[in-house]
């Protein structure tokens, strides 16, 4: 019998379907991870609200279900994406109740973190509500934060842009990967952007107003989205940094950033709560691989930003079907800011994981490839620094064995990061156009800084000490591809301080 490719240490749901993660928040003592959950099948349907807690973010707790849909403006679509805060010792969770032709926010609150009980006056907010300037089928993923004594929230919003008509959907039921792109008959007018609303109690709120609007600078398809800037977060850094999160649906690509068909976007910046202008100064690409999105943060009681995302895309197969579940979510990464770019780490938690290691100072790769004893492993982390030299391209083929391997590597031509995932196993199909290669553009380096997380089906790597990241899933066979083989071509190669460790939980 084949080998599961669940993964070990990172958050994966036990059956059926997992999406977006939500209402991520540290509450009496725990960090609290909801996510979008539907039990019945390896595939979206009514959406419910999974719930785990940890202590450590490597040893998760499965918790009651959170949220069920039971009410009637729930029924077609379920609970959906939305967020968490606490208030006056109890915890309150905001969420999308959306149905094909609309999506509204609804409340429920708990007493105790576990159980949720949903608020009579549901739904509390409506587009009509707010602004005749949103279109009321795309108004979801509300995100809230507390400035000053009052609440904030944002949500995803398309605007109806100069009063344009939007061409009504079909009523039917459409069979889709991704229940919230549109259908290829339907073609909705406006564009997408995000809304800043105001709050005193959580239930009555007011609207203050969108956020992005052109910018001398920045590239016109950040105002011309044809689709919604999903799953938005904004967080403060220690330093006084305003970062603002999202995940905008059909980003076209620009140069060799936003090679996915939905891409996931940190903004650096200025929020104006008088006017819910977002002044941007800076905009980066989250992550540059292939399987990351929806990306939620929450603070901790140090201090530190912990950011976690589905290790997924919409539009593409799930191998992991087969095994009857769906959805696996990143390691947990904390965040800072650092000379205008959003840095990256592993959750130093994980430290206290790492076991069986393999230190090697220095290894010579000339044309060919080589492999060090005690190196291999489908769950470990390995880190090292490359010096490529005089090879055109040097790297690691990891995950090797049983006619596969993904391999990541630089370019030095090109002075690109590669990671190659089209011998890595099993076949994903998708919409994008290449579904196996991402790059990364480095520029030409003497020396790159890796740090790579395996776990059976994934490679998470960390690049520069964080400054950029790459994230995939692959599916080789679980019990055979384990090997680990450094490789040079054109010249020579340094493989310089590695140290490989088990990921023991």
């Amino acid at each position: 019998m084949k080998e599961s490719y669940r993964p070990r240490y990172h958050v994966s749901v036990p059956f059926g379907w997992a999406n977006d993660p939500n209402g991520t928040i540290w509450f009496r003592g725990k960090a609290h991870l909801f996510y979008q959950h539907y039990p019945h099948k390896p595939e979206w349907g009514p959406m419910h609200w999974n719930h785990v807690t940890t202590t450590d973010f490597l040893h998760w707790e499965q918790r009651p279900v959170a949220l069920y849909p039971d009410r009637p403006y729930e029924l077609v679509c379920g609970c959906c994406s939305g967020s968490a805060a606490e208030k006056d010792g109890r915890l309150y969770l905001l969420y999308t109740a959306a149905q094909p032709m609309m999506q509204r926010q609804c409340i429920a609150v708990s007493e105790d973190g576990d159980r949720f009980e949903k608020y009579e006056g549901n739904p509390i907010l409506t587009a009509e509500m707010l602004s005749p300037e949103i279109y009321e089928e795309d108004f979801r993923d509300p995100r809230i934060f507390r400035h000053g004594d009052s609440w904030y929230l944002l949500a995803g919003v398309r605007y109806l842009d100069g009063g344009r008509r939007v061409e009504r959907a079909p009523t039917r039921q459409r069979e889709t990967t991704n229940p919230r792109q549109p259908a290829p008959e339907h073609r909705k007018e406006g564009w997408g952007n995000l809304c800043l609303l105001k709050s005193d109690d959580l239930f009555r709120w007011s609207y203050v107003g969108h956020l992005l609007y052109p910018q001398p600078g920045f590239n016109e398809a950040f105002y011309r989205l044809d689709g919604v800037y999903e799953c938005p977060d904004y967080f403060v850094t220690g330093d006084g940094t305003e970062v603002l999160l999202s995940s905008p649906q059909n980003l076209p690509g620009e140069g060799r950033l936003y090679q996915n068909i939905h891409s996931v976007l940190f903004m650096l910046g200025r929020l104006d709560f008088a006017t819910g202008r977002f002044d941007v100064t800076t905009v980066g690409e989250v992550d540059s691989g292939f399987d990351f999105y929806a990306a939620q943060t929450l603070r901790m009681p140090d201090g530190r930003i912990v950011m976690i995302a589905w290790k997924e895309m919409w539009d593409r197969s799930f191998p992991t079907r087969a095994e009857e579940w769906a959805g696996t979510y990143t390691l947990p990464r904390e965040l800072t800011v650092e000379d205008g770019r959003l840095v990256q780490k592993p959750v130093r938690e994980i430290e206290a994981c790492r076991g069986n290691a393999v230190r090697v100072g220095e290894t010579v790769v000339t044309d060919g490839e080589t492999e060090l004893p005690g190196v291999e492993g489908n769950v470990i982390e390995l880190r090292f620094t490359l010096e490529p030299g005089a090879a055109s391209r040097a790297g690691v083929k990891l995950l090797s064995g049983g006619g596969c391997e993904t391999l990541l590597y630089y370019d030095r031509d090109a002075g690109l990061l590669v990671f190659d995932r089209s011998r890595s196993g099993e076949e994903i199909t998708g919409r994008d156009r290449d579904l196996n290669v991402r790059v990364l553009e480095l520029g030409r380096r003497e020396r790159v800084e890796l740090d790579l997380f395996l776990d059976v089906s994934s490679l998470e790597a960390f690049i520069d000490g964080g400054r950029h990241t790459m994230t995939g899933n692959v599916y080789p066979d679980p019990a055979k591809a384990k090997g680990v083989r450094f490789f040079a071509e054109g010249g020579r190669a340094v493989i310089r301080d590695l140290e490989k460790f088990d990921i023991l939980v």
